[in-house]
């Protein structure tokens, strides 16, 4: 009778440290992709209706990233470190010029009036709105202190920077450009900050820097705006 033969063992002894070096040559060759963006508080939601007013076209700062990924500030061709000047210049506008945006003195019975609004409302709403409204009366009154701090720099801007890009542009120019128009605001507050109180930005508290966004308020739009 004929003896039959087990089939051949096959060694797997080796499949582990074969597939353990598998994984280390994947982990080394692979690119991970790295998320770019930037940082960005949203507006608090609010139940309140709020009028869309129409906009002077003195007061549209047009800056523009095109197809080959150029910057257009105000229809001209410029490089990009220098948005950050040409914003700060339009925005103060110091020479009061008839086309760039129009800023007006902020006084202190406005102010107050409004700090004196906000009391009232807090007095009357009800527990659901106290936290809401209570935060509006604290920053009423800190704009008014940061009146008596700043002066006569404290003013009423109606400016917006109209940011678009064209759908060939590419969006870490997109982002760099924002970076720089933010760069903008954080020099003129940073100035103000050196002139007005001897210390710049770092060295300031928590409230001094509050009271400098409240001076230069960031006011970007990223959407067309309606003129």
């Amino acid at each position: 009778m004929p003896i039959r033969k087990g089939a051949p063992e096959v060694n797997a002894g080796s499949m582990a440290d074969i597939a353990f070096l598998l994984l280390i040559f994947f982990l080394v060759t692979s690119e991970m992709n790295k998320e770019s963006g930037m940082f960005q508080l949203l507006p608090e939601k609010s139940n309140e209706t709020v009028d869309t007013e129409k906009i002077k076209e003195r007061n549209i700062i047009e800056v523009l990233v095109n197809n080959n990924n150029l910057i257009l500030f105000e229809g001209n061709l410029v490089n990009l470190d220098e948005i950050p000047v040409l914003v700060k210049e339009m925005i103060l506008n110091i020479g009061d010029k008839k086309n760039w945006p129009e800023s007006r003195a902020i006084t202190q019975e406005e102010l107050q009036a409004i700090i004196n609004k906000n009391k009232q409302n807090l007095e009357n709403a009800d527990e659901s709105k106290v936290k809401a409204y209570t935060k509006r009366l604290r920053k009423s009154e800190l704009r008014l202190k940061a009146l008596e701090v700043f002066g006569n720099d404290f003013r009423k801007s109606n400016h917006v920077v109209n940011m678009q890009a064209t759908q060939g542009s590419e969006y870490k120019t997109y982002i760099e450009l924002k970076d720089k128009l933010k760069q903008a605001y954080a020099s003129l507050r940073n100035d103000l900050a050196k002139r007005k109180l001897g210390r710049g930005w770092d060295d300031l508290t928590l409230e001094e820097k509050e009271m400098l966004k409240m001076v230069y308020k960031e006011n970007i739009s990223e959407a067309p705006v309606i003129q």
